[in-house]
């Protein structure tokens, strides 16, 4: 069954972009725009599972790891000497793929920062319904372990779909008068599913790696019997107020640019939400997991800098 097309959405106005893009990433972006569009679609739709270490040995090795399974997922907690703060982290991967995010979640253990990776169920063999509450309750776990260590709630985040399924969480959180996290963090944020509006579609001819195609076809998978504009897969179309203060980042060579400039747009009219976007001019999709490029090795430290704001 088609899924429905909703009306025009105005074209917000566009976040100015910053920087220069490193030749790393300018070369990043010239060896994505390789990978077939077909063979993309084809490892969202027809993922592969890998038998991988949840945390790596090397982590394992040098601070306190806790892996607590909930539902049909599992929590890994790396827990540096002396932690003062918690990251909640929910990865991408369309949704179907498997968490590879230590190189870039390592960066903020020497911040005194613990790190809880949420191996959440995944598409083609759970959908929405089991996903989100079992993040749902892995986030209540968290909180009370934060508290028992007599640390602040957990700082929320997560990137691509991670970051979508990170606002649907928090929607949740504010809808059930939940603890809600300190503050959110989105990286190159998947919000919209649908993916109708004319920005996107104009966007998907930029974008190196990801398609409109390869999405759908991975969403579809994830929301099961639901729509694409179920809130709880597009969250970026439901209520954005009272979301407290939001971070989210996005490169100019993403498929999710326009919509993370319409998420701000509409995040700015609404009440109780402090988003603010941050758009790297010429970066790919998830350039912040990308340990190669320069851009990704001061992230940490930037992001660190705005939670002590």
């Amino acid at each position: 069954m088609p899924e429905p097309t909703p009306s025009p959405v105005p074209a917000p106005e566009p976040v100015p972009a910053t920087g220069t893009p490193s030749w790393q990433a300018r070369l990043a972006v010239r060896a994505f725009g390789l990978v077939p569009g077909a063979l993309v679609t084809r490892v969202f739709t027809h993922p592969p599972r890998l038998r991988t270490p949840l945390v790596p040995r090397s982590l394992a090795a040098r601070h306190d790891v806790a892996t607590t399974e909930v539902g049909a997922g599992r929590v890994a907690t790396v827990t540096p000497a002396g932690a003062r703060d918690h990251v909640f982290y929910l990865h991408g991967g369309a949704y179907t793929l498997q968490a590879q995010h230590w190189p870039f979640l390592s960066r903020l253990l020497p911040h005194g920062y613990a790190v809880s990776l949420v191996d959440y169920p995944l598409a083609p063999e759970h959908t929405v319904d089991e996903t989100l509450p079992m993040v749902r309750e892995a986030w209540g776990l968290a909180v009370e372990a934060a508290a028992t260590a007599g640390r602040p709630a957990p700082v929320l985040a997560g990137d691509s779909a991670g970051g979508g399924l990170s606002l649907a969480l928090l929607q949740q959180l504010r809808d059930e008068g939940a603890t809600m996290p300190r503050a959110t963090v989105l990286l190159s944020p998947w919000v919209d599913a649908v993916m109708a509006d004319a920005g996107t579609i104009a966007a998907d001819r930029l974008d190196p790696l990801l398609s409109r195609r390869a999405l759908h076809g991975a969403a579809r998978l994830y929301a099961g019997p639901h729509g694409l504009d179920d809130p709880r897969i597009s969250p970026g179309l439901a209520d954005l107020s009272g979301l407290g203060r939001v971070l989210a980042l996005v490169g100019t060579r993403e498929v999710f640019w326009p919509q993370c400039e319409r998420l701000a747009q509409q995040a700015a009219a609404a009440g109780g939400t402090d988003l603010e976007l941050r758009v790297r001019e010429g970066l790919p999709h998830d350039w912040a997991l990308f340990p190669g490029l320069p851009e990704q090795r001061g992230l940490a430290a930037e992001l660190v800098a705005w939670l002590a704001d």
